[in-house]
């Protein structure tokens, strides 16, 4: 690698429409299951009023409600994820230069892609490269800084050439800990 070109690291085609298909998937099940969870209200609130005149009990009704409300919120929280994958995916990169290594997400806004994993480090400060859930997290804290700012934890989705993003951290950080 030549001194001021860095590598840049992307998902590639195939992981991007991976992600847009689950993501237009989520949302076509979560649009059905509303459309139908609407459609059945008006029923649920005449059996319900017809069971109050008969002096019947309601119980059963309220508990259909509160789960079709439940679901609404359910599906609400899933469409927001797979929302929340895409941009991830759609924004990422991850630049490997001379210094260090730096992933950004471009697609969300900066507080919220600081805590989902972008940021800089420099090869000494690299500590540990571990995977958690669907992301490979590299840590900071190789080489300690008596008076500056905490080392971030990067965190990195979906890349093209994962394998050589891998072994290119591994033979650049000097400070690295392999746990087994």
């Amino acid at each position: 690698m030549s001194a001021g070109s860095p590598l840049v690291f992307r998902p590639s085609f195939a992981q991007r429409a991976m992600a847009m298909l689950l993501f237009a998937g989520s949302w076509l099940v979560g649009v059905r299951a509303l459309a139908q969870i609407m459609e059945r209200l008006p029923v649920l609130r005449a059996s319900l009023r017809v069971a109050e005149s008969a002096g019947e009990p309601t119980w059963s009704f309220w508990i259909a409600v509160t789960a079709a409300i439940g679901a609404v919120v359910a599906g609400g929280l899933l469409l927001l994820g797979t929302l929340l994958c895409v941009l991830m995916v759609e924004g990422s990169q991850v630049l490997v230069d001379e210094m260090g290594l730096s992933v950004e997400h471009n697609g969300l806004p900066a507080p919220l892609a600081r805590k989902f994993g972008a940021g800089r480090l420099l090869w000494k400060h690299i500590s540990r490269l571990e995977r958690s859930g669907p992301f490979f997290v590299v840590r900071g804290g190789g080489e300690p800084q008596p008076d500056g700012p905490k080392d971030p934890t990067l965190r990195i989705l979906l890349v093209d050439e994962l394998e050589r993003l891998v072994l290119t951290i591994l033979e650049r950080s000097p400070n690295l800990k392999i746990e087994e």
